[in-house]
């Protein structure tokens, strides 16, 4: 459901709803421990100018590990 579909059948503000949301979501991917991770995706997109945008993700719980401008160095 929307934001706005679960305020308006709750009977609340967009505000209060996206608020709950927002700290649950803080919650659970905050600072992903490093040690729990199994398996990442990497992602380099090319974006003209602007050079890349580098994105690494744990695949297991789709979080964002890291998110640079620029490309990853690999060793």
């Amino acid at each position: 459901m929307t934001i706005q579909a679960v305020a308006r059948h709750l009977g609340v503000s967009w505000d209060l709803v996206k608020g709950i949301q927002k700290d649950n979501l803080n919650k659970r991917y905050r600072l992903p421990k490093l040690a729990k991770i199994k398996r990442i995706a990497l992602d380099e997109i090319y974006q003209g100018k602007l050079g890349y945008l580098t994105i690494v993700l744990d695949l297991q719980r789709g979080a964002v590990i890291l998110l640079a401008m620029g490309k990853v160095p690999m060793h």
